[in-house]
């Protein structure tokens, strides 16, 4: 945890050196955690007057946050995440935004010093497209994490190894993910706060299961579906409701998706086609001075043949790891668990409480308090075996630091205990999330 401080002190001074200037008020989500970015103004429908961002000035914004950090999961993570934004003449939220995030992990391994994971993004946000009322975010990305979690299907798969393993010990409960994704989200202004969605990837996944791992006892014991490289088509579509009061740190309203998905693999033989329902349902909302209750429920479905890759995610638009993981439950390792439908509950308090210059930059500094809870089901009987008995809610609890800068960039640092924790540190059983923007 010391790390950790000392990393995020050392994110904070680095990230305050001579930036070029930029406006007066918070910021909006930079990357990963906006790959659908869910808030847009159409045209006849403006902000309410507490909205006081500078949208006139014609200027653009940069920022770039260096990402440093680790656990003892992933390792000692480095990288950087940045962003690009165009403002002009009052359009709202702004021309148009671009991000770029690079990072990597290294970790001491059972065959040495290793890079555990690759993550890397690119993507642009254009609002009104042609001076229309469609919004278009494209976006490519490519990951590779060789300590992917897995440690088999329901909501009460065991993190405990067996006593005599095949193969790697330490990899046991992990595999190789690849993949690489091309998407695409277009936003059609309707009937305002009501906009139209539609949704489509294209992704290339190339699982690799290490020998004498529970993936690969699964695997032979033909439990799992999609092992395989293959390519996946997703279409998905649905409609969204948005009333916040802004998009980069909203105080007040609501933002609601509702959709539908399908995906189907190639080739055929890969015996991998399903489809999927999600919503999710935030909501924002003052309770006094500069402190706001958010709050979100979300609901995925999936129904046919999923790939165990598949099953610990879900969203109607952009993907969100569920129920463990960065987006969902903090605390609970990503991937621990996963099942065809999933429950999520959160809940934060947010504030900036204290605002300044420097060296011609302006400063928000703020923080939350957080809890999420979840569930998840193997299927739609309810009664598997590998789902447990009871409520069997999954839960996580922290913390976290925020610091925006100028009107273009978010960014935080949040820590979340979770009893689940201990399956991948076992001497600290608490998640570190270094990001962009707020959760939701």
């Amino acid at each position: 945890m010391l790390v950790r401080v000392l990393s995020f002190a050392l994110v904070v001074a680095l990230a305050c050196r001579a930036l070029p200037a930029a406006a007066d008020e918070p910021a909006h989500p930079v990357a990963p955690a906006r790959g659908g970015r869910p808030e847009v103004t159409m045209p006849g429908n403006p902000k309410p007057p507490t909205d006081e961002l500078d949208y006139d000035t014609r200027r653009l914004e940069p920022a770039a946050f260096p990402l440093l950090g680790g656990d003892s999961d992933i390792g000692f993570e480095f990288g950087a995440v940045g962003t690009l934004t165009r403002f002009s003449g009052g359009t709202r939220p702004f021309v148009w935004n671009m991000d770029l995030l690079l990072a990597t992990s290294v970790k001491q391994g059972p065959s040495g010093l290793e890079f555990t994971q690759q993550s890397y993004l690119w993507q642009i946000d254009v609002p009104h497209a042609f001076g229309s009322n469609v919004r278009l975010n494209p976006a490519l990305s490519y990951s590779n994490t060789i300590n992917q979690g897995y440690f088999g299907v329901g909501n009460a798969s065991s993190a405990e190894k067996p006593a005599v393993i095949y193969g790697e010990p330490k990899r046991y409960f992990q595999y190789d993910e690849r993949e690489a994704r091309l998407r695409g989200i277009t936003r059609i202004g309707w009937r305002p706060p009501w906009e139209i969605a539609i949704a489509t990837t294209f992704r290339y996944a190339a699982p690799q299961a290490y020998p004498g791992s529970k993936l690969a006892a699964d695997v032979a014991a033909g439990q799992v579906t999609g092992y395989r490289k293959m390519t996946l088509g997703v279409l998905g579509a649905g409609l969204i409701y948005d009333s916040r009061d802004n998009e980069y740190f909203p105080r007040r309203g609501a933002f609601h998706q509702i959709g539908i998905r399908g995906v189907q693999g190639l080739p055929f033989d890969a015996h991998v086609g399903y489809g999927g329902v999600s919503a999710v349902l935030a909501t924002y909302v003052p309770v006094g001075g500069p402190v706001v209750l958010a709050a979100r429920g979300l609901i995925d479905a999936e129904f046919g043949r999923v790939p165990f890759f598949d099953l610990y995610t879900g969203g109607p638009f952009r993907t969100y790891a569920m129920i463990g993981g960065a987006e969902a439950v903090r605390g609970v390792p990503d991937g621990r668990y996963l099942g065809k439908f999933k429950l999520v509950g959160n809940v934060e308090l947010r504030t900036l409480v204290l605002d300044f210059r420097l060296l011609g930059q302006i400063f928000h500094l703020g923080g939350d308090l957080l809890f999420d809870t979840g569930r998840l089901w193997s299927d739609y009987t309810f009664r598997a075996p590998a789902d447990g008995t009871g409520v069997g809610l999954k839960w996580g609890a922290g913390g976290g630091i925020y610091m925006i800068w100028g009107q273009a960039a978010v960014f935080r640092v949040e820590a979340a205990y979770s009893p689940d924790a201990v399956a991948q540190n076992p001497t600290l059983p608490v998640g570190i999330y270094v990001s962009d923007g707020v959760m939701f």
